[in-house]
């Protein structure tokens, strides 16, 4: 394992071995800034990004978020390493870019179907291959006013009251205000922009936008029920594409997506209609594999998770 890199190091051996931002330098520094340990392995065939993150009491796990990339054997072994030097450690979240012989994880961290558009046609081209209706509703927001801009620090409040509204409408968990604000603060503009769509002077939209290797990320994203028939969230991913394009990203990820078999009531069913109305292609990742070190904590672990789960419903 080598040890005293750079960050132009670290980079430049995750792109090479086709990895996203979230196994990005910056990305570690803003995992550690929000309270998590960072720990990088790399050799020559891998790297892994590792995020140590607490359980109950002094226990902890080990979590690499879209990784490990390149060589799994040696990454695993390493991984392997990290942990018996930490008896709290009590296993190992990965998720590689191929299945593997581990126990499956009982919930998936990031989603295992994702929705991209190929950025490298013409824009035309791209405009063709997206349904009629949403060609139609990006040209009405266009006509209507709605504008797009980038968002800086004093623009956050707003940005985290479309997140909040959005939450609360489709009963998701939302990070806490704090969480975006350090992303801002330790991602780069060259990694990450935040768009917002105003029509007559209020946001109606917002995203994080994260840029990486090559592919452009909407990572997370709001938008209002006001003044919804002026359709701002299609002139706002419609930017964002353009954007991306214009610096030389040859994939637009729209994030997860249903899978194909889900049931019609599943809780994406609505927002995957609305990222496929834009063209593209489907990614399927194999999922979220766990590394048990201590079986016993293991299952204290799984134990209280299902009983979490049990007192939510």
């Amino acid at each position: 394992m080598l040890s005293n890199f750079s960050k132009q190091e670290w980079d430049k051996k995750v792109i090479e071995l086709n990895g996203s931002i979230l196994q990005s330098w910056d990305w570690g520094e803003f995992q550690n800034a929000h309270g998590l340990k960072v720990h990088r392995l790399m050799d020559s065939e891998f790297a892994a990004q590792v995020l140590e993150t607490p359980l109950i009491s002094s226990k902890k796990y080990l979590y690499v978020p879209r990784g490990p990339l390149g060589n799994l054997d040696l990454a695993m072994a390493d991984l392997k390493a990290l942990a018996t030097k930490d008896r709290d450690v009590v296993f190992a979240r990965i998720e590689p870019s191929v299945a593997v012989n581990l126990p499956k994880a009982a919930k998936e961290t990031q989603p295992t179907h994702n929705w991209l558009v190929d950025l490298e046609p013409s824009e035309p081209e791209i405009l063709t291959s997206m349904k009629p209706k949403t060609r139609y509703n990006i040209n009405l927001a266009s006509r209507k006013g709605v504008v797009i801009g980038e968002g800086g620090a004093g623009d956050l409040i707003d940005v985290y009251k479309l997140l909040l509204e959005t939450a609360g409408r489709n009963n998701f968990r939302l990070h806490p205000q704090n969480y975006y604000v350090q992303m801002r603060e330790n991602l780069s503009r060259d990694n990450l922009r935040i768009l917002i769509a105003e029509y007559a002077g209020k946001p109606l939209a917002t995203m994080f936008l994260t840029m990486f290797g090559t592919t452009a990320t909407y990572l997370h994203g709001g938008s209002s029920q006001a003044m919804k028939d002026v359709m701002a969230p299609y002139l706002l991913h419609w930017e964002a594409m353009k954007l991306a394009k214009k610096m030389g990203y040859k994939y637009y990820d729209l994030g997860g997506i249903a899978p194909n078999d889900a049931n019609p009531e599943h809780a994406w069913s609505g927002i995957s209609r609305f990222k496929k109305s834009f063209g593209g292609f489907e990614l399927v990742y194999p999922g979220s594999f766990e590394m048990i070190f201590s079986p016993l904590w293991y299952n204290v672990y799984t134990n209280a998770r299902k009983l979490r789960n049990i007192i939510r419903k």
